[in-house]
């Protein structure tokens, strides 16, 4: 009998713990601890891409994952959009608008097949990364099928003819002209197609057949028939690695399967079940977009050998004397919480993380109460807060000192950045008018800066003093959720934060942000939400409700430190472990 370390070329080892490195795939160990054999296989998975700009069905697409391309469908339309793996963009517009569409080739040089608008199913236009132009017609017009191949290896069978009759046709394209190719063995149409001209395979199709045919460049044979026979699908691969998902088996379904050139296998299913949709790409790394119900959603299809781990907040140490409104700078295990009130009055208090246990440290010179901060533990800043104070203080790692003030005194400040360049924007000005003033620190003096878009005090604020971000705050007549960005210049306006937020902590950069707690306009929220420069997503929520709670370190991971107003908030951490990656084990079993 063949043993593993004869065909494979390695033992079964014994370990007692699962090993973490690539190098892992497809082997098997025994886990000593967990008394188990595993291994690791990569398993394919959907997940949300950008959202197309025109909300369509039955519309063509070619391209990969990361250079994708869409054109025409229904309701008629021209329009043709380009995807970069995650955003959509206007792209040329079709002459000739048609929905069922066939597509084929790449993002820079792709063919639109066929279709209809309605009755013209034998145009043929092709596209240079710019603009459309008419190409030659298809030797045989149709519709209601889709494309492969390249654009000197294109291929497109099955469908409807002119007289709405499905057909056994193929046609196939050299890169300027359309000829004949081989009779299908089973006439159909709404099918999907993958592969080319000379290694061809076409699946599914009316009505919901599972029939999968393959393509040498001159006649067509059976194949494995899919698991869930269906119409109006889209797939993508090649004739011995190929991708089928959604369509109608009547309903609308969401099934997934892959081609490995002899049987079709059953793996994740889309997000959401999904017919008439454009896709493209390759078996590992696919799109859906578009499509019935009338969406403009994108979904993405890889595989891997890594499993996504949900984010996670998690006890941290409590502080000796918890306050809040305090300011806090640092990383999740080397940060310094200093200021803020406790119920007795102000505290001059400062305290040390060291990603376990806060420690007394040397107080600060003044008060830093509804203060803002910047740095790390051992190179922070603190400026201004109540009672509208132009105090700035400086913390080397030891002790405070003070240095040069503000140019304007203000409480409930937003700040951000280094202890040499660092950023404070917003805040209240005695009778708590909102401010829109900006200021830079050079590590020596302060200098207005040029204006936030609005006015606005108690925001939380992160980043760098070149690319910063501020988010919420009180106008004064009421809370807000304009979010701004600073690229050391000036304010734009950027992507609003999902709720109104006042009294909010953050942590981490302008492309890898992360805000929690504060009041969310129906009381102090428990939630977090990540930034990644362009859009906001919920996050893990918090143990604990509250606000007036300071924040640092990363968009990965970050600390929540000491605040309220619950009771027995005021001295409690919370860290932040964002999503990651891990290696998706397998365990072993006889079944």
């Amino acid at each position: 009998m063949t043993t593993y370390k004869e065909l494979f070329g390695k033992y079964v080892k014994v370990v007692s713990s699962d090993p973490t490195d690539a190098g892992a795939e497809g082997q098997i160990w025994y886990n000593s601890t967990s008394g188990t054999f595993k291994t690791v296989l990569a398993v394919g998975a959907w997940s949300a891409g950008g959202d197309l700009g025109t909300s369509r069905y039955s519309l063509g697409g070619a391209g990969t994952q990361t250079a994708g391309i869409v054109f025409g469908g229904y309701p008629y339309t021209t329009a043709t959009e380009e995807y970069n793996g995650s955003a959509w963009t206007g792209g040329g517009s079709l002459n000739s608008p048609r929905q069922k569409i066939m597509g084929i080739g790449t993002q820079t040089a792709a063919i639109a097949a066929g279709g209809y608008n309605p009755g013209v199913r034998d145009l043929s236009e092709t596209y240079n990364g710019t603009s459309w132009s008419e190409g030659n017609n298809m030797t045989t017009g149709k519709s209601h099928s889709k494309g492969a191949g390249t654009e000197s290896t294109g291929i497109v069978t099955g469908g409807l003819s002119p007289s709405v009759s499905d057909t056994n046709t193929t046609n196939v394209y050299n890169g300027t002209s359309w000829t004949a190719g081989g009779t299908l063995g089973t006439t159909r149409s709404a099918n999907a197609l993958a592969g080319n001209s000379t290694t061809g395979l076409t699946f599914g199709g009316t009505t919901t057949s599972a029939a999968t045919e393959e393509y040498n460049g001159s006649s067509w044979t059976g194949g494995g028939n899919m698991n869930t026979g269906r119409e109006n699908l889209a797939g993508r691969g090649t004739q011995t690695a190929a991708i089928a998902f959604g369509g109608n088996a009547p309903g609308i379904t969401a099934v997934t399967e892959t081609y490995d050139g002899s049987s079709w296998s059953n793996t994740t299913s889309m997000g959401t079940a999904t017919t008439n949709h454009a896709g493209s790409g390759t078996t590992s790394a696919a799109f859906a977009a578009g499509g019935q119900p009338d969406t403009n959603k994108t979904e993405e299809f890889n595989y891997s050998i890594y499993s996504p781990v949900a984010a996670t907040w998690a006890s941290g140490g409590n502080l000796v004397a918890g306050q809040r409104n305090g300011v806090t700078f640092g990383i999740q295990t080397a940060a310094i919480f200093a200021g803020g009130h406790t119920p007795a009055g102000t505290s001059l208090n400062s305290e040390t993380y060291d990603g376990t246990t806060w420690s007394e440290g040397n107080n600060l010179g003044s008060i830093a109460d509804y203060a803002a901060a910047a740095g790390t533990s051992t190179a922070g800043l603190a400026f201004g807060g109540a009672p509208f104070t132009v105090k700035t203080q400086s913390y080397n790692g030891t002790s405070w000192s003070e240095v040069n003030e503000l140019t304007t005194g203000r409480t409930d400040i937003g700040g951000s950045g280094t202890q040499t360049a660092a950023l404070a924007a917003g805040g209240a000005t005695p009778g708590y008018v909102a401010s829109n003033l900006s200021e830079e620190w050079d590590g020596t003096n302060w200098s207005e800066g040029n204006n936030l878009g609005t006015a606005r005090y108690k925001p939380t604020q992160f980043g760098t003093q070149t690319a910063s971000v501020t988010v919420g705050g009180d106008t004064g007549p009421a809370n807000v959720n304009n979010v701004e960005e600073y690229d050391g210049t000036s304010w734009t306006a950027a992507t609003v934060y999902p709720s109104t937020l006042t009294y909010a902590a953050s942590a981490g950069t302008q492309t890898a942000g992360l805000v929690f707690l504060g009041d969310i306009g129906v009381g102090y929220g428990a939630t977090s939400n990540t930034y990644n420069g362009t859009s906001w997503a919920a996050s893990a929520a918090l143990a604990n409700a509250g606000g007036n709670t300071e924040g640092c370190g990363t968009g990965a991971l970050a600390l929540a430190a000491s605040g309220g107003p619950l009771a027995g908030r005021t001295s409690g951490s919370e860290e932040y472990t964002g999503e990651i990656t891990a290696l998706d084990y397998k365990t072993l079993t006889t079944s």
